[in-house]
């Protein structure tokens, strides 16, 4: 790990993947055994493959009115970010990538089945690189119990949020390979970016999803909670 003057982390992360929890999401009745052999052999390519990378930095937030947060200089619009760092100082910006080496690789063209395994095989590799990220940061600046927020994960925080969350790491694309398209997409296109803030209540911005068959759901929507921090009637909101 390399850390730099300007107070930003740079991380090389292992690849890590359950393979039989890939397997739990992918393989149905339906599969073939030779289906089933070739998701494997495509996960076990990626996990060889993939050079996953990390910045973070320790900042420092207050909030401003019910829908803005200052983070080190820099201002976010959000309304559930606002209430979760109410009353916080120190939070962990951060941009994860599955690396430009997995990305840059293609199986077999015209092959769907392949690069369906190889696109959830992606989407674990990076979820799993920001848990190692999380870890570390826990550990390292004794947060015992963490939140994460990603712009673009629910509707009260937009994508586009991911450009102000990259000018706090400057030039990001020379750092770890990660770039900002137009339309505030990343590529790598796995890559994540978001706010990782030491917070006691269990939250997770799942609760606050309303996209039921959401893959990456990590827990149950709550109504209450979603009325909480956005003051509004889910049921009005579909």
């Amino acid at each position: 790990m390399k850390n730099h003057d300007n107070g930003i982390h740079r991380m090389e992360i292992p690849a890590q993947m359950d393979i039989k929890e890939l397997e739990k999401r992918v393989i149905s009745t339906k599969t073939t055994p030779r289906q089933k052999e070739m998701m494997k052999e495509v996960a076990e390519t990626a996990l060889k493959i993939a050079r996953p990378l990390g910045l973070y930095k320790v900042s420092h937030a207050h909030t401003i009115g019910t829908d803005k947060t200052d983070i080190d200089g820099v201002v976010f619009t959000s309304i559930v970010l606002n209430k979760l760092l109410a009353g916080r100082d120190t939070v962990i910006p951060f941009i994860v990538t599955e690396g430009k080496e997995l990305d840059a690789f293609q199986p077999a063209r015209g092959d769907m089945m392949k690069q369906f395994y190889l696109d959830m095989a992606k989407t674990m590799i990076t979820a799993n690189a920001i848990q190692y990220l999380r870890k570390h940061v826990e550990q390292k600046y004794s947060m015992p119990k963490t939140a994460l927020m990603n712009p673009g994960e629910i509707e009260d925080w937009l994508i586009s949020e991911q450009r102000p969350l990259f000018d706090l790491f400057g030039d990001v694309e020379k750092q770890i390979g990660v770039k900002l398209t137009g339309g505030g997409v990343m590529k790598p296109i796995k890559s994540r970016s978001g706010i990782i803030f030491p917070n006691e209540s269990g939250f997770e911005s799942c609760q606050l999803c309303l996209q039921a068959r959401c893959p990456g759901r990590r827990c149950k929507f709550d109504p209450e909670r979603y009325k909480f921090y956005l003051g509004k009637d889910p049921k009005a909101a579909k």
